[in-house]
């Protein structure tokens, strides 16, 4: 070995440590980043790609919808309403046990496979114009969480709701970017 060569100092415990550090932060963050957007992006499918809102047919006075269920949606996604209508739901799970729930409109169906199951309400006068989230209340697998779909009553004006699963994006993109950024600095 030449004297250049033994003047090189291996690295030193400390400066390892910093290296290990920055490495699992960077798999950490990665990991992270990647479930939760993995899971926000699931979970809106169904809305943003759900299409138009569907507004049920009328028969003497009835808005009658027939909504299929299947791990991890609802067909149709998006159902369209007005305070004091006259609803009927027959709901039918094609696969396997689902939940078929409305909470503001008290609504909390068991959906055997392959059987249509019929509910009738009347949509309260006084309920204000929105979207609710008509979700599945029977465990259904790893998707289960992201099972849901929207009913709109009214004319819904702006909602915050609407944006959340992209604002919620953005701030995870930046808490990745911080996380990086921060993780530079204490490992120099």
């Amino acid at each position: 070995m030449t004297e250049e060569e033994q003047k090189v100092p291996e690295p030193t415990n400390k400066r390892r440590s910093a290296y290990t550090a920055w490495g699992l932060l960077i798999v950490v963050t990665i990991f992270v980043s990647i479930i939760f957007t993995g899971g926000i992006a699931y979970g809106v499918q169904n809305i943003v790609g759900g299409g138009e809102p569907v507004e049920g047919i009328l028969v003497d006075g009835v808005k009658e919808f027939e909504l299929s269920a299947e791990q991890w949606s609802y067909a149709p996604a998006i159902l369209k309403v007005n305070p004091g209508d006259k609803i009927k739901f027959t709901v039918t799970s094609k696969d396997i046990m689902h939940g078929f729930s409305i909470n503001e409109l008290g609504i909390n169906l068991a959906l055997s496979p392959d059987v249509g199951v019929v509910y009738q309400a009347v949509i309260p006068q006084d309920m204000p114009p929105g979207t609710y989230t008509m979700y599945c209340s029977i465990f259904c697998g790893i998707g289960h969480p992201y099972m849901k779909g929207s009913i709109l009553i009214g004319d819904p004006s702006f909602e915050l709701g609407k944006f959340l699963p992209y604002i919620a994006t953005t701030i995870m993109a930046g808490m990745f970017v911080g996380f990086i950024v921060i993780g530079r600095r204490k490992s120099k």
